[in-house]
């Protein structure tokens, strides 16, 4: 580590962490509209420590995309994404439901600073949506409850 700032070395830079480094330090000069051939002298003539950071930052940043799933035109892939996302709405709408009856009950314990009516209707949306989801799966013959081999 660098006594200076504690950092752990930086790991070996490719050209792409480079490019997202300096894209991520031009996004500071985007809203003054800067030319891209400006920003790119600036991160020329940047200091080390100021080239360290947005390089730990593209590092992340990269990271984090290499890890995400790419979507796929595979056919099993929508299927399972429709899951993912009936499964999410149903919890989301089901814990939106319980808090409307904590709320009818008197036991919320806290106080809302939405409006009732508006999370009523955003309730009654949410399960629209659902039964469109069903509908549709039902159309494509997907079974919505069928678990994924990775989650069972």
């Amino acid at each position: 580590m660098s006594e200076e700032t504690l950092e752990p070395p930086l790991p070996p830079i490719d050209a792409r962490a480079e490019a997202v480094a300096e894209r991520l330090f031009g996004l500071k000069f985007a809203l003054r509209k800067d030319d891209p051939k400006h920003i790119h002298d600036e991160w020329e003539h940047a200091a080390d420590w100021i080239h360290d950071g947005y390089l730990r930052q593209a590092i992340e940043v990269l990271a984090t995309a290499d890890q995400a799933q790419p979507a796929s035109a595979d056919e099993g892939d929508y299927e399972e994404r429709m899951r993912v996302e009936y499964r999410d709405l149903t919890a989301r709408a089901g814990r939106l439901r319980d808090m409307l009856q904590r709320y009818a009950d008197g036991t919320l314990g806290f106080e809302l600073v939405c409006p009732i009516g508006l999370l009523s209707r955003q309730l009654d949306v949410m399960d629209e949506y659902a039964n469109l989801l069903r509908h549709r799966a039902k159309v494509e013959h997907v079974d919505l409850e069928k678990q994924d081999s990775a989650t069972e």
